[in-house]
C-alpha cells in the first residue's frame, strides 16, 4: 500500500552522527557525487535505485544491471540538485498551504485523514511524514523553476497559432468550440458517452547535438545515433541500447515520456509514431536539438478520459460583459508604509470627489508606469483579467463612478469606470486553446533542452561507489 509513494520521495541527506565510545561503530554515509557546491550520497544514490528498480517491476519492464541502474540513478539525483540550487538563488520556496494540500489530497486517495495518514508513516520502517512532506516541498519548488524558466523560453507567435488552426488538430478545436456553444450543448456533452482515447507509454533517448559542436564532435554524435538506431532495430530496450555501446554513449539520455495521447506529445514525434503504429522500422528522428529515438512500450484505449483539450468556458457562450476602467496606483515601500500610503491615496480620493482630473492625477501620481503615462487608462477589462480584489471593485463601481481607495497585492487602488460593452471573445478563447496546446508541445523538448543546458555548466565530480 506505502510502498507506491517510493516515487515521490527523494532520500534526505543527513550524515550519520558519530555514536558513543560504548556503542558499536555505524558505518559512516559517503559522498558518492559533489555537484557545485552540493553534495549527494551514497544513501541517496541506494534509495533512487530502489525506486527505479520498484517503478520497473510495476511496468513489467526488464531490470537493468545494477551499474546502469546506478548511472541513472546518479544522474537524476544531479539534475535535481542542480535545480534545487538554482531555485534557491532565485528565492524560490514551497508555498506550504499547497504542500498540505497536496499532503491532504495523499491522505484522502488512501481513505485516511491527514492526522491518520502521518501516523502511518511515521510508523511505517524506512519513511516518515516529514520525508514525505519534505519530498512534496522538492517537487514543488522543481516545478515551479521549471514553469518560470519555460516561459521564458517557450514563445508562441500568432503565426505559430495561425498555422495550428489549419491543421487537422486546429480544425477539431474550432469544431468543438462551436459544438459547445450551442444551446443545451453542455446538458448533451454530459449525457453523451466520451469517446475513446487511445494513449501509447513512449520512452525516448535524445543525443543532444549543440549548434556551436565542431564537425568532429557533430560527426561522432550523429555516429553514436545511428548505433542506437541499429541497436533499436535489434530489438533493444533503451537501456540495453546504451549500454551495448559499453561506456561510448555517455552524452545519450532515457526520457520517460510517460502515458501520451497524441495531441500530448511534441510535435516532432507525432508522425514518427504513427509510423511506428504502422509498422514502420524505427527511425532516427532530428530537431534543432539533436537525435531522437522513441520506443512504443505499452499503449491502452481509455473509455472515459479526461478532456485532452483545454476545458470550455462554465457557460456556452462567448460573449462577455466588458468594463473600461482608469486606476491610480502606489505602492507601499521602505519609506512609506502601507498606512502611509492610504493616507495618501484617500486625499487624493477627497479631491477626485471634489472634481480633479482623474487622468491628469493618474499621470503625475500613478505608480503604474503602463497605464500612468495613458492617464491610468487599463483600456476594456473582461471578469476575470484583473486580480480578485482589483475584479471585485470594477463590479462593485458604477458606470462613471470612483471606488473608495482599496488594497491589492500590488498596493493601493483608486479606479474610474468609464463604461461597459458586450463583447464577443470567440477568436480570443480559440487562440488562447491554441496557444495552451502548442506550449505543451513544444514543453518537454524545451525542457530537456535546458536540463542538458544546466548539466552541461554545471561542477560534478564523482567519489566513486561502494
Amino acid at each position: 500500500m506505502w510502498r507506491h509513494l517510493s516515487a515521490l520521495l527523494f532520500a534526505s541527506s543527513a550524515l550519520t552522527i558519530a555514536m558513543p565510545a560504548t556503542a558499536a561503530p555505524a558505518p559512516m554515509d559517503q559522498i558518492a557525487v559533489i555537484v557545485n557546491d552540493g553534495v549527494i550520497l551514497n544513501s541517496d544514490v541506494d534509495a533512487r535505485i530502489a525506486d527505479l528498480t520498484f517503478q520497473l517491476q510495476q511496468r513489467k519492464a526488464q531490470v537493468p544491471p545494477t551499474a546502469q541502474l546506478r548511472g541513472q540513478a546518479r544522474e537524476q539525483l544531479i539534475l535535481e540538485a542542480l535545480q534545487m540550487q538554482l531555485a534557491d538563488r532565485n528565492g524560490i520556496r514551497a508555498d506550504d498551504t499547497a504542500v498540505n494540500a497536496s499532503l491532504t489530497s495523499m491522505a484522502r486517495e488512501n481513505g485516511m485523514s491527514l492526522d491518520a495518514f502521518r501516523a502511518k508513516l511515521d510508523s511505517t520502517s524506512g519513511t516518515s511524514f516529514a520525508s514525505v512532506r519534505s519530498a512534496v516541498q522538492r517537487e514543488q519548488v522543481i516545478e515551479r523553476l521549471r514553469q518560470r524558466r519555460m516561459a521564458e523560453r517557450i514563445h508562441i507567435t500568432d503565426a505559430d497559432i495561425a498555422q495550428f488552426m489549419a491543421t487537422p488538430a486546429g480544425v477539431e478545436l474550432n469544431r468543438q468550440l462551436d459544438a459547445q456553444l450551442k444551446p443545451g450543448a453542455q446538458v448533451k456533452a454530459a449525457e453523451a458517452p466520451k469517446p475513446a482515447v487511445q494513449q501509447y507509454l513512449i520512452t525516448q533517448i535524445t543525443v543532444p547535438v549543440e549548434d556551436d559542436a565542431s564537425a568532429k564532435q557533430t560527426a561522432r554524435l550523429n555516429d553514436l545515433a545511428q548505433r542506437l538506431l541499429a541497436a533499436q532495430r535489434n530489438g533493444m530496450s533503451p537501456e540495453d541500447a546504451i549500454d551495448s555501446l559499453k561506456g561510448k554513449a555517455a552524452e545519450a539520455a532515457i526520457e520517460d515520456l510517460g502515458w501520451r495521447a497524441e495531441d500530448q506529445l511534441p510535435s516532432l514525434l507525432v508522425e514518427p509514431l504513427r509510423r511506428t503504429l504502422g509498422g514502420a522500422q524505427p527511425e532516427l528522428i532530428r530537431s534543432p536539438r539533436g537525435w531522437h529515438l522513441i520506443w512504443l512500450v505499452d499503449r491502452r484505449e481509455l473509455k472515459s478520459p479526461d478532456a485532452s483539450l483545454p476545458p470550455p468556458p462554465p457557460a456556452p457562450t462567448t460573449v462577455v460583459t466588458q468594463r473600461q476602467v482608469r486606476h491610480i496606483l502606489m505602492r507601499p515601500n521602505d519609506l512609506q508604509s502601507s498606512e502611509d500610503v492610504k493616507q495618501a491615496m484617500d486625499a487624493i480620493y477627497t479631491q477626485l470627489k471634489a472634481g480633479a482630473d482623474f487622468a491628469e492625477i493618474a499621470r503625475l501620481k500613478s505608480q503604474d508606469p503602463g497605464s500612468a503615462v495613458k492617464g491610468g487608462d487599463l483600456g476594456w477589462v473582461s471578469p476575470g483579467d484583473m486580480v480578485p480584489e482589483f475584479d471585485r471593485m470594477i463590479g462593485k463601481t458604477a458606470i462613471g463612478a470612483i471606488s473608495q481607495p482599496f488594497q491589492s497585492s500590488f498596493g493601493w487602488h483608486i479606479l474610474r469606470v468609464d463604461g461597459e460593452r458586450k463583447q464577443d471573445m470567440r477568436e480570443s478563447i480559440l487562440k488562447d486553446r491554441a496557444r495552451q496546446i502548442l506550449y505543451a508541445r513544444a514543453y518537454d523538448e524545451e525542457l530537456g533542452a535546458w536540463l542538458r543546458e544546466l548539466r552541461a555548466e554545471a561542477y560534478v565530480d564523482f567519489r566513486g561507489q561502494r
